[in-house]
């Protein structure tokens, strides 16, 4: 038996999708039959000849533009990053606190040698 109380419990929210199965090659096969029909005049619904699956190839798509060539300088600049951050944890280890006092002096001398040329 169950006992009245002031405060509900709150009943969790239940998610429930239904799965849906894209056949590439079925729909295919039912667009050619779709514009041969519309060809022959034997549909009464015509399709636009120039129909294609909006799905096919799109992940081909995006892959390529994934694929660029700032792949290697990214992780060229992670790894310098990582080094540096290695070499003030050591040199923080080692040296103490003027570690930071001497990056900041090197900071700028680095830039203007960078920039001069």
């Amino acid at each position: 038996m169950k006992l009245p109380s002031l405060m509900k419990k709150v009943k969790y929210q239940r998610f429930h999708v239904t799965p849906r199965y894209y056949d590439p090659i079925k729909e295919d096969i039912e667009n050619r039959t779709s514009r041969i029909k519309a060809e022959l005049g034997l549909a009464d619904d015509a399709i636009d000849p120039g129909y294609s699956s909006q799905i096919a190839g799109s992940f081909r798509k995006n892959m390529k533009h994934a694929k660029g060539d700032g792949v290697g300088q990214t992780m060229m600049l992670r790894l310098i990053i990582m080094i540096v951050l290695v070499m003030f944890a050591g040199g923080f280890v080692y040296v103490g606190s003027d570690i930071f006092y001497l990056a900041l002096l090197y900071i700028p001398f680095y830039l203007w040698k960078r920039f001069k040329k």
